[in-house]
């Protein structure tokens, strides 16, 4: 349990942009979650790792959100603090075909402005949701590509409050997993902190057609427009299990459609789940657990999360 005057201690050191008692559900995308004790919204990496220093030297546990995609925020919210990370600078090296994003930055605004140089390698990101620090720590990827296949190393805050360049090897990538995400998954619910968070990650593209790269990027687009919904969600719930879809046995077990109080499956694909506007964290996750136990129960396949459950449940 966090002393309030740890809490307060802090507050007074991040000074007067940190917000108390903030509704993560103003900073997810699937608009659901409680309070944080503390927020603040840092602009730049800069920022990120002093909020997180004083985090650290007060002893108030911590952790960072970025795009707030692939997680489920508890409604009894987060103790200690929650730094959003908006740093979003990208920086392109024509002569290397190198780029460097700061983890606040869009996935998807960095497929399109690699597609737009000509560089190949990240048209699979075109209009994925989230943001680039998230990408890397759930190795996202879609149409036969990953961050796993062009990340060439990460600038990373390790749980001690050190900065440091971590090449791709380190990560130990594997399907929708890392190594700082394994570790997220091994801490106490609600903990925070204690892990590492990507700061800048750098990926290494090669050079193509830009008419070439914009059609297939185009095709991607038109795809996700027809097959993936809109609105609050969270993205892919379940990861696919091996030689099978998530999405695919939630809708043969019937269940597209299905609701839990303002929770939703989507109509349009199995394993989007979508807040209709009345959704609590508590309805998103008692249909998720719905849903995994009729595909076991249908099926004999135990569905594995692809997002983070947050805060205390």
């Amino acid at each position: 349990m966090t002393a309030s005057s740890d809490v307060d201690a802090l507050a007074g050191a991040l000074g007067p942009r940190v917000r108390r008692d903030e509704p993560l559900a103003r900073h997810t995308a699937m608009r659901v979650g409680g309070p944080a004790d503390l927020l603040i919204v840092c602009e730049t990496t800069d920022e990120v790792v002093r909020a997180v220093g004083l985090a650290l030297r007060h002893e108030v546990p911590w952790r960072v959100l970025g795009g707030g995609c692939n997680v489920l925020v508890s409604d009894r919210g987060v103790r200690g603090l929650v730094v959003v990370n908006r740093a979003a600078r990208i920086d392109f090296d024509s002569a290397t075909g190198s780029v460097r994003a700061e983890a606040g930055a869009l996935l998807a605004t960095l497929a399109r402005e690699a597609v737009e140089r000509g560089l190949a390698g990240l048209e699979w990101a075109a209009g994925l949701p989230g943001a680039v620090g998230g990408a890397v720590v759930g190795n996202a990827g879609a149409f036969e590509g990953n961050v796993a296949g062009v990340l060439r190393s990460a600038t990373v805050l390790g749980p001690d409050g050190q900065v440091v360049e971590r090449p791709n090897g380190w990560f130990k990538f594997d399907y929708r997993l890392s190594r700082i995400k394994r570790g997220m998954g091994s801490r106490k619910q609600g903990a925070g902190g204690g892990g590492h968070v990507v700061l800048v990650a750098a990926f290494g593209l090669r050079p193509d057609d830009p008419e070439a790269l914009a059609a297939r990027a185009g095709e991607i687009l038109e795809w996700r427009k027809t097959r993936h919904p809109s609105g609050a969600t969270m993205g892919s719930t379940f990861k696919n299990p091996p030689g099978s879809h998530a999405g695919y046995l939630i809708e043969q077990a019937g269940l597209r459609g299905y609701r839990v109080g303002g929770a939703e499956i989507s109509e349009l694909h199995g394993n989007f789940f979508m807040n209709t506007g009345t959704a609590t964290a508590a309805d998103v996750l008692a249909l998720i657990e719905h849903a995994r136990a009729e595909v076991r129960r249908q099926f004999g396949i135990q569905l594995e999360l692809e997002i983070e459950l947050v805060g205390r449940w």
